[in-house]
């Protein structure tokens, strides 16, 4: 929680000292994404020391309107997994449906950065794969709430367009969720 309130009081501070480029409308976006994170389980049932770190890869979608002060208010989903073979190993997927403020800061030139804060209602489910199990293959899920951070950034390529990149991280009850990811957006 202390985390939360450094991120909004530090967002808070740079509104009223930076001087705004601010759109002349409200903005409707609409940005699609995909990346690369890592997927860190602390405590999750059948988990070995092993896996205790996956790679992940994932893809996901978020509505934003963009007021013409900077106000961003985003809502979105996004899913990310381990890869996996055929169903060979053990495949984690991590789901999250959110919503997120933040403020776009216009820097110039067409580039911009995004802080953002934001809630997550998040799913992880796990399978056991068949490769080396005898038994039935278990599968455990995982539901909860939880807070978030992400930093986006991008430059505007026309009118319509912008390319950019965005850094998420959070801390779940399994564990931690970190991922890089290159996002489109684009802009009505």
């Amino acid at each position: 929680m202390r985390k939360l309130c450094m991120a909004l009081a530090t967002v808070c501070a740079l509104t009223t000292t930076t001087p705004l480029l601010a759109a002349e409308r409200t903005e409707f976006q609409i940005s699609p994404r995909a990346g690369r994170g890592v997927l860190k389980l602390d405590q999750f049932r059948n988990v070995d020391e092993d896996l205790a770190e996956l790679d992940t890869g994932g893809l996901g979608v978020s509505f934003a309107v963009v007021t013409p002060v900077g106000l961003l208010v985003e809502g979105g989903t996004e899913s990310y997994g381990n890869f996996d073979f055929f169903n060979a190993d053990d495949e984690f997927v991590l789901r999250q449906d959110y919503v997120a403020l933040g403020y776009q800061f216009e820097l110039g030139d067409g580039w911009h950065i995004v802080p953002k804060a934001g809630r997550a209602k998040w799913k992880l489910t796990s399978e056991k794969g068949w490769l080396l199990h005898d038994d039935d293959v278990e599968t455990d899920l995982q539901r909860g709430y939880e807070y978030f951070w992400e930093l986006g950034f991008g430059k505007r390529v026309n009118d319509v367009m912008s390319l950019g990149a965005s850094v998420r991280s959070g801390s779940f009850d399994f564990g931690d969720s970190t991922s890089a990811a290159f996002v489109m957006t684009f802009s009505f």
